[in-house]
């Protein structure tokens, strides 16, 4: 009894390890698959889809319609499709099920699944069973502590054949540059890490070749609105006084405005090349300058730090958060901090402070709180401005508020390696 007791739960404990095994299996190649169709541009999903496919795999991307379960009645396999949602995180929905049937041998050979991106489309993927448990009883239970030390070397070997591929992907797609050259991206692991790759290698000579021909549209269109209106200021001069003083300040305005959109869209891609910037010399350099227009700012701790970057871009993005604290409240204050590996820009007021239902919004484009409202001038596009050129050099842009108590807003960038040339540029440009 003891002897059967203990082969018994031998059985138990190597069929639990087998479905566990074969369940995290199921779960990474599903999750690997979802992720290659999901992260191509919406034109590509059916080409890499079909791609993809092969004799024991299909593949197939739908744009609205959800497909059709083939056996409605088979139940679901909850466990394998919540570790494929957690593995992958790309689908609103996912359901795994039996795949295809077999009359003849009354089994399934295959395990389904359909899934819904987070555009709204669905991806189906058919997958051949594995045989995994012998059919010999006998063998299995004399050999169970082999076979199940063998299948566990068979998992540990295939999760970290099909995940360290995608670890080194991710870690090359994280380094992509919109406007450099595309790094080298691994072509080794499973078939898919290694189509997923070219895919990306392909998008990012794309996306390069976009970014490149929207800096030349962005020149064009800077000359073809700038020009007008320096016509309009010249005929200006012929018009009597009382006449020129409105229509100055109104092309003054516009040339503001045009001015901010274009430094908006361009982000921080305009041209320059990466270098080593003193963030302390580039802000007393913003705060003497507001100080020269009548406008003094106090310069609180200001920490000695380099940070690569392009000194326009930085100089414009530091310019429009002192420009708001001026505008829109009193008393503006400037400090640097420097950290181990960041290099904090902090920009703050003494005036009413923003509402907290504004506050999540202040960084979208043309929005413009009922105070920025009441209080005149502006664009809207400030903060969009300059959190769009910190997080083109890697940085972010955060807003802390309290009503009458003033606003913090805070730049993070990326301080310079230590020990690195100052003397030479990035090989990055925008």
């Amino acid at each position: 009894m003891l002897f059967a007791a203990m082969v018994g739960i031998h059985d138990v404990l190597l069929r639990h390890a087998v479905e566990r095994g074969t369940e995290e299996l199921l779960a990474q190649r599903l999750a690997t698959i979802l992720d290659a169709v999901a992260s191509a541009p919406e034109g590509d999903r059916d080409r890499i889809a079909h791609a993809l496919s092969r004799a024991d795999l299909e593949v197939h991307w739908r744009r609205d319609a959800a497909p059709t379960p083939e056996h409605p009645s088979r139940e679901e396999w909850p466990t394998v499709a919540a570790r494929t949602a957690a593995l992958s995180g790309v689908a609103t929905e996912l359901r795994v099920r039996p795949g295809r049937y077999e009359a003849a041998s009354d089994r399934l050979v295959g395990i389904g699944a359909v899934a819904r991106l987070q555009d709204g489309s669905w991806l189906e993927v058919e997958l051949a069973s594995f045989t995994v448990l012998s059919a010999d009883q006998g063998v299995l239970h004399s050999y169970a502590a082999t076979v199940g030390l063998a299948l566990l070397l068979a998992v540990g070997f295939a999760a970290r054949s099909v995940s360290a591929p995608v670890s080194a992907l991710a870690k090359a797609v994280s380094r992509l540059d919109p406007e450099g050259e595309p790094p080298a991206l691994s072509a080794s692991g499973p078939r898919e890490v290694r189509q997923l790759a070219e895919a990306l290698t392909d998008m990012s000579m794309r996306t390069r070749d976009a970014f490149r021909q929207r800096t030349l549209a962005l020149g064009a269109l800077s000359h073809d609105l700038m020009s007008p209106i320096a016509r309009l200021r010249l005929r200006a001069e012929d018009l009597p006084e009382e006449v020129q003083q409105p229509i100055r300040r109104d092309l003054a305005e516009m040339e503001t405005m045009v001015s901010d959109v274009l430094a908006y869209l361009r982000g921080g891609h305009g041209g320059e090349a990466v270098l080593p910037l003193s963030i302390a010399a580039l802000v007393r350099t913003v705060a003497d300058e507001f100080a020269d227009a009548g406008t003094p700012v106090e310069e609180g701790r200001i920490d000695d730090a380099v940070a690569p970057g392009r000194r326009v871009a930085i100089k414009r993005a530091v310019t429009n958060l002192v420009a708001n604290a001026v505008r829109h409240g009193r008393d503006p204050w400037i400090e640097v901090e420097a950290l181990p590996d960041a290099v904090l820009v902090r920009v703050g007021d003494r005036g009413p402070g923003i509402p907290p239902e504004d506050l999540p919004r202040v960084t979208e484009p043309f929005f413009r709180g009922d105070r920025a409202r009441t209080a005149g001038g502006g664009s809207g596009l400030g903060l969009s401005t300059a959190q769009a050129i910190v997080e083109a050099h890697g940085g972010h842009l955060a807003v802390e508020s309290a009503l009458g108590r003033g606003t913090v807003v805070t730049l993070t960038l990326p301080r310079w390696p230590q020990g690195a040339d100052d003397g030479q540029p990035s090989n990055k440009t925008m």
